[in-house]
């Protein structure tokens, strides 16, 4: 009969029938491992060792975590592990292999790559208000209100205003001339808290400020549409990775010598599971390894659902607010 190595050049030739002889693979690896025979076969150059490489993988699981992750590391090549918590690293749009591509009822793969990668250029809207004043002068931020003053204090100073509403005429009668009226640093709030007064100064005096308001709002309507899709992404993509301890980090070039390249690195939820299940769903597929793949992404995106979500119709009024402010200075 014969004995454990004679058993072992077989299946090292690709001339034994495991479940014939051991019933399964668990036990033929529990067999080696207890013999001190594992170091004696190699689940990547070995001979067809693509056939049982899935099996090999899920015994390491159950039985030897160390050689998992260490042939985890070396069959993916976009994971690190560190401490047992197992990372993704790559390019930053990459990821947008995990969504679907429906351009019907949500953005493009390409689109998402575009927001991940961060060269987006979202500027689809531009007719995004009818009231500047309502949408923009009201949503001011002290600071910016204070700048704002300025700017047409700067703007009408020294001329001579025709009184066209009744904050207007209160002012002129006030300065001791009814046809005419001055703006100060005395009245200016006055002036910019009266609507009607703001408004007739912006369909004339002020045409060219009125123009810069409407690109304020369009740009940070934008600006909040685009962050609005990228938290939905991020949202998305929390499903396998914890987006929020994700990092850049610098690495040397692979082949430019003295030269950078960024990488995303961000913690990936349950690895373990998620390639237990991959290996489990083609263990009678003996062709679909993880070495096939290459990387832990390709694996994921034909394994699972691919992720979607539809946009939303506007962004939040409280984020172009935001965005009104931060980009206010830019035209002031």
């Amino acid at each position: 009969m014969a004995d454990i190595e004679d058993f072992l050049e077989r299946f090292n030739d690709g001339d034994l029938e495991v479940e014939k002889y051991f019933g399964s693979y668990e036990i033929w690896f529990s067999l080696l491992k207890k013999r001190g025979l594992m170091s004696k076969i190699d689940p990547v150059n070995g001979y067809e060792s693509s056939t049982w490489q899935n099996e090999y993988l899920i015994w390491c699981y159950e039985n030897d975590m160390e050689k998992f992750y260490y042939w985890c590391q070396v069959l993916l090549d976009d994971i690190v592990i560190k401490d047992k918590v197992v990372y993704w690293k790559g390019d930053r749009s990459d990821l947008a292999i995990l969504f679907c591509d429906d351009r019907r009822d949500g953005p493009s793969r390409d689109t998402i790559e575009s927001i991940l990668g961060g060269e987006f250029d979202f500027d689809n809207y531009w007719d995004t208000t009818d009231d500047v004043y309502r949408d923009v002068i009201e949503e001011l931020n002290k600071e910016n209100l204070k700048i704002f003053k300025e700017r047409i204090l700067k703007e009408l100073a020294g001329k001579q205003l025709s009184p066209e509403t009744e904050e207007m005429e209160l002012i002129a009668a006030e300065q001791g001339h009814n046809e005419f009226w001055e703006l100060n640093s005395e009245n200016v709030s006055r002036i910019v808290n009266d609507k009607e007064s703001m408004n007739s100064l912006l369909g004339d005096e002020l045409a060219d400020i009125k123009s810069d308001l409407y690109s304020i709002h369009s740009n940070a309507y934008n600006s909040a549409y685009e962050s609005d899709l990228y938290n939905q992404i991020i949202g998305e993509l929390n499903e396998y990775f914890n987006m929020k301890n994700g990092e850049w980090i610098s690495e040397k070039h692979p082949f430019k010598k003295d030269t950078l390249i960024d990488k995303f690195k961000v913690p990936i939820h349950d690895f373990e599971g998620l390639i237990v299940d991959l290996l489990n769903a083609n263990k009678r597929y003996k062709e679909n390894t993880l070495e096939q793949e290459g990387s832990f992404l390709s694996a994921l995106s034909k394994e699972s659902d691919c992720l979607s979500f539809y946009p939303h119709d506007y962004p939040s009024s409280s984020l172009i607010d935001k965005y009104i402010n931060d980009i206010f200075s830019d035209y002031f």
